[in-house]
């Protein structure tokens, strides 16, 4: 049986028994392996966007959708991730790569959990390929999963005209139950047998996601999601954010220096398929 270690400690599949084919590890990313959300992420990204006088425009529009999404975030994950990034219209994609890269190494490595890259690296080691399965945009979930050496992810699009941001998100959707219909292509496309492979969220919205797995784990969950994984007997984890600082001491400024972005080459997922390298 996989190694059980709850609370604190980790679930990980160390030790499990071989399938006859192989399983896979699938990470949420918000609230599951990094302690920041998607709006965040938004936020950044327009608060960088050219001059002044443009940041001050993206960042009134931002905020004129403010009601809509916190009904969204209350209501409907597919509609929060759509009016989250409306405001970008018009925006270069070359742009979008370049605020995503410096999202992560500035942002996103320094809220990365600690204990979530351990988990990471003893399911990896166990023999199970890591991917990400994300609601947040691909330009910044791409470079994350280069740094942490997942092979694949699904992240949501946004769709494109001459170069340039639309405003509009891509189908697939990355949200609810396309989460686990992606899974489940990735699974078969890959060979990979989903009910020996494991996965990770906190959020009530990805009960399809975590349900479409073998192994299912709820990570630092909210209160729809714990009562759920109670009631189905699914294993609970929490990680502690005061192990930020003492991650950074440990790692003396390594994400200051970018170097671990010259690891693996990471497989992007488009909803559907995982493509080479790029």
């Amino acid at each position: 049986m996989p190694v059980s270690r709850s609370n604190s400690r980790l679930k990980t599949a160390r030790n499990g028994p071989r399938a006859a084919r192989p399983g896979a590890a699938f990470y949420d990313l918000d609230g599951t392996l990094v302690d920041l959300n998607l709006v965040h992420a938004a936020l950044f990204v327009q608060s960088n966007l050219g001059e002044w006088s443009a940041r001050i425009g993206y960042l009134l529009a931002f905020l004129a959708r403010a009601p809509r999404l916190y009904l969204a975030e209350r209501d409907d994950r597919r509609v929060l991730n759509a009016v989250l990034f409306e405001s970008l219209q018009g925006v270069s994609a070359d742009r979008l790569l370049h605020l995503g890269r410096e999202y992560c190494e500035r942002v996103l490595i320094r809220h990365l959990y600690p204990q979530g890259v351990e988990l990471l690296r003893a399911n990896r080691d166990a023999g199970l390929e890591p991917v990400i399965v994300s609601g947040s945009p691909d330009f910044i979930v791409a470079p994350l999963a280069e740094y942490l050496g997942a092979t694949a992810f699904a992240a949501n699009r946004l769709a494109m005209l001459g170069g340039r941001a639309t405003g509009r998100l891509a189908e697939p959707i990355m949200a609810g139950e396309e989460k686990a219909r992606w899974c489940e292509r990735f699974a078969e496309e890959r060979k990979l047998d989903l009910a020996a492979s494991w996965g990770y969220a906190d959020s009530y919205y990805d009960l399809p996601f975590l349900a479409a797995i073998g192994h299912p784990v709820a990570v630092n969950p909210d209160r729809k999601l714990s009562r759920t994984a109670a009631s189905r007997h699914w294993p609970v984890v929490h990680f502690d954010p005061s192990r930020f600082e003492e991650a950074k001491r440990d790692e003396s400024g390594a994400a200051d220096a970018g170097h671990d972005f010259e690891r693996a080459p990471v497989r992007r997922g488009n909803g559907g398929a995982a493509h080479g390298a790029s």
